[in-house]
């Protein structure tokens, strides 16, 4: 998958009542224009709200709970992420739980991501693993595929991730 082009902008948006937000789209440019920032009285403005206007997976920004206190992180490890690692890291988050520390320190390589759908992991699964042709040629055709793709599903073998482009995912348990 191809690297993200950093397109991303946020805006800084203040706490203080008296005082306007600012764009940004780096962190050296969000605290250079914070360090110079005051209200209408000439007061430093400390506190900031941190949104995401525009750019690529806003959806993992708001799943990190991404904060002035965090911020930097964002930028070191997630802002310029390839998208399978961006999809892998928002997995992680929403359907796993994990903090961004715990996804920051996650190996992303144990992490397989299967574009389809259950039943085609099932059938993709049988076939790599080579257990299709421990079955019985003439008793192939039998083979309940939707079943054995629901099973894995509640029993939580794999699991079924949704990126934010509508692209569906199987996902093997590997937590």
């Amino acid at each position: 998958m191809e690297a993200l082009v950093q397109t991303n902008q946020y805006h800084a948006t203040p706490y203080d009542i008296n005082a306007n937000g600012f764009y940004f789209s780096t962190l050296e440019e969000y605290q250079e224009k914070a360090e110079k920032h005051t209200n209408i009285y000439g007061e430093p403005v400390e506190e900031y709200e941190i949104q995401f206007i525009d750019g690529d997976y806003p959806a993992l920004f708001r799943s990190l709970e991404i904060n002035q206190a965090n911020m930097d992180k964002w930028f070191e490890h997630f802002e310029e992420m390839e998208e399978e690692e961006m999809i892998k890291a928002l997995y992680l988050s929403d359907d796993i739980g994990m903090s961004m520390e715990q996804i920051i320190e996650a190996d992303f390589d144990e992490i397989y991501l299967f574009e389809g759908t259950a039943k085609e992991y099932a059938e993709n699964y049988m076939e790599e693993t080579g257990m299709l042709s421990q079955i019985p040629e003439n008793l192939r055709y039998y083979f309940d595929y939707d079943a054995f793709a629901r099973d894995m599903l509640l029993g939580g073998d794999i699991s079924e991730f949704e990126a934010p482009n509508g692209t569906g995912y199987i996902i093997p348990r590997v937590f």
